[in-house]
């Protein structure tokens, strides 16, 4: 469910995932690969995750330009034990890798029943719903994240050295809707200070960390700073601040489980905080370390069992009576949940993203009227006419 107001259009989905996959095939990727960013950018569109749709691959875009990703690499699984794994990205995306690493940890939770794949030395990958829902598709239970830009600073602290993850997890259902946590593990994002500086307006709550004063400020166009060619990513001098402890621990442990215990994992404080930064010659990835934990509920008891329960549990949270001010009561991510299970064709891209994206095109040679008459090649021209966006 999209909250924000900031100008956007409504694209078709079989289009958005078309120009996605031809852009990043372009400057060099596999179809494979350029499948995974246009498949992950998609569901996250569909779900109403506006700042993790198309405006996301601007994580990848930044390292892939500095020279740090390689759109050519192949992800390899460099060790491997009965329920676990670790892959090496070599320097990939985390669309390409995470996803490799989610098939992985499938395949083996289907023979022992758990297991978990970590990740190391890739770039940024997008929205961990798409994994997570991975195994919730095949009759499975899964938890995912990866660590990133150490962009807040601790709790109490006003100091730059705690990252901005995502976790996802996802558990297959049956008659209802299954239940799904998808979440970021701190108070803002980068998008947000863009969104803020391009709307001329402060952020929601007072949530960063006055860098000279250390008090508490919701401008974020004092110390933010948009980047050149980029409508999603920005930079910004004053960290985030963590509104209580409880979500201040849970980014601790998140980072033990993605860096600290994951063998090749970096941990978060080590990497540059500016996004900026990864644009600089020899920058690190941006992500220090990944992880998908699977488990198959079917090796310890009916999985039917397990979808009865599911459903009585949603019926029973769906019957709740809704307080003043709220007309229903909603199981998390219910809007998305719904608009992939009824087949919606459209969804919504803030319309910076699509410049941005239009405008990393052209830094390499390429512009959105090749790619549209590729795809009024591919579904005629009365289809195209419908959908295409320029």
């Amino acid at each position: 469910m999209t909250t924000q107001s900031s100008p956007t259009t409504m694209f078709d989905n079989e289009y958005f995932h078309f120009v996605v996959s031809e852009g990043w095939k372009h400057v060099g990727a596999s179809q494979p690969h350029a499948d995974a960013v246009a498949d992950n950018l998609l569901r996250a569109g569909m779900q109403g995750k506006i700042y993790q749709g198309l405006g996301v691959i601007e994580a990848i875009t930044i390292p892939y330009e500095a020279g740090v990703l390689n759109t050519k690499a192949e992800p390899e699984m460099e060790s491997e034990g009965p329920t676990w794994a670790v892959f090496n990205g070599n320097k990939s995306s985390g669309h390409y890798t995470v996803k490799m690493m989610a098939e992985k940890a499938i395949e083996k939770a289907r023979e022992h029943g758990i297991a978990i794949v970590y990740g190391h030395n890739h770039c940024d990958a997008g929205s961990f719903s798409s994994y997570s829902q991975m195994a919730m598709e095949v009759g499975m239970f899964a938890m995912t994240s990866n660590n990133s830009v150490p962009l807040s600073a601790p709790f109490g602290g006003m100091d730059f050295g705690i990252s901005v993850p995502p976790f996802d997890a996802a558990c297959v259902g049956g008659e209802e809707l299954p239940l799904v946590t998808s979440v970021k593990l701190c108070e803002g994002y980068d998008a947000d200070i863009s969104d803020a500086i391009l709307n001329d307006r402060d952020l929601k709550a007072p949530l960063l960390v006055d860098p000279e004063t250390g008090e508490l400020t919701a401008d974020a166009r004092k110390w933010g700073e948009l980047i050149p060619g980029y409508g999603r990513v920005a930079d910004c001098k004053a960290p985030w601040n963590f509104t209580n402890p409880r979500l201040y621990s849970l980014n601790l442990w998140n980072e033990a489980m993605t860096a600290i215990i994951n063998p090749k994992g970096v941990i978060c404080s080590d990497l540059p905080a500016m996004p900026s930064d990864y644009l600089k010659e020899d920058a690190p990835c941006p992500v220090g370390g990944s992880y998908i934990l699977v488990i198959d509920p079917s090796h310890f008891g009916p999985i039917e069992e397990v979808k009865r329960k599911s459903d009585r549990f949603v019926r029973a949270i769906k019957e709740n009576r809704p307080r003043k001010g709220f007309s229903e009561v909603y199981i998390p991510d219910e809007w998305g949940l719904r608009a992939m299970r009824e087949g919606k064709t459209e969804h919504e891209v803030m319309d910076s993203h699509w410049k941005g994206f239009k405008a990393f095109l052209e830094r390499h040679n390429c512009n959105i009227d090749e790619i549209n008459a590729r795809w009024e090649s591919k579904v005629g021209a009365e289809r195209a006419v419908a959908t295409m966006r320029t």
